[in-house]
């Protein structure tokens, strides 16, 4: 027995898994040079929320000096986005053998073959929760979600997780259009911009207190 629950880092709401260090999740296998990254194969798309709050919150300009530092990270003029590693050569002939791994409804097997930048084997992610991406701090696998007791409570997190990411959307839109309204952008004057969001920042987001929601061993623990 498992289970998922919320907590918080600064008002910044994750959803967290009882069983991730010891997860056999198939979206937890790598196929490449680093192994033991866990599900960590997303390249991250950091957003003006995000940015925000590394701008405003205690450890934020460390971080942010990580993400800018790391030479995979391409500066837009409204988000950071940071490639990881992919081991293409390994991809192609793992495609080209045919052996492919039964992933149910995975179809795409780069997935394996990918890792996040800021993921450290074994270890796992160098940022604090409070600046990772919503993709990150929400994921939920699918073995755990076919795994869960009871389908209300797993309604309520699925519920919370897409209001959330909806608001996230919303909330980056004006900062930008505030920005542009100033003449900023992340490009043209990267310091102003960011000064700019920390000025304005206000949490403004109220993350409900879900209860755990228990699973049975999808995972392999039970």
């Amino acid at each position: 027995m498992g289970n998922i629950f919320v907590f918080f880092d600064m008002g910044v709401p994750q959803i967290g898994c009882t069983d991730c260090s010891h997860c056999k999740s198939i979206m937890g296998k790598s196929l490449c040079s680093i192994i033991n990254r866990g599900c960590c194969h997303y390249f991250p798309e950091f957003t003006l929320v995000d940015i925000q709050r590394m701008a405003a919150l205690e450890g934020g300009r460390r971080a942010l000096d990580m993400i800018l530092s790391y030479p995979g990270t391409k500066v837009n003029r409204f988000n950071l986005y940071s490639t990881g590693h992919f081991d293409k050569d390994a991809y192609e002939k793992y495609m080209a053998s045919g052996a492919l791994i039964e992933t149910g409804g995975i179809k795409d097997h780069t997935i394996f073959f990918r890792t996040c930048p800021f993921v450290v084997p074994e270890k796992g992610c160098m940022l604090p929760a409070r600046f990772r991406t919503t993709v990150c701090n929400f994921f939920i696998c699918s073995e755990i979600i076919d795994d869960i007791d009871d389908p209300k409570i797993l309604e309520e997190y699925m519920k919370e997780r897409s209001r959330y990411a909806r608001w996230v959307y919303r909330e980056s839109g004006i900062l930008q259009h505030l920005l542009e309204e100033r003449g900023l952008d992340l490009i043209s004057d990267f310091t102003g911009a960011v000064r700019m969001l920390a000025e304005m920042y206000e949490d403004g987001y109220d993350f409900p207190i879900l209860e755990p929601a228990a699973f049975g061993s999808a995972t392999g623990t039970k």
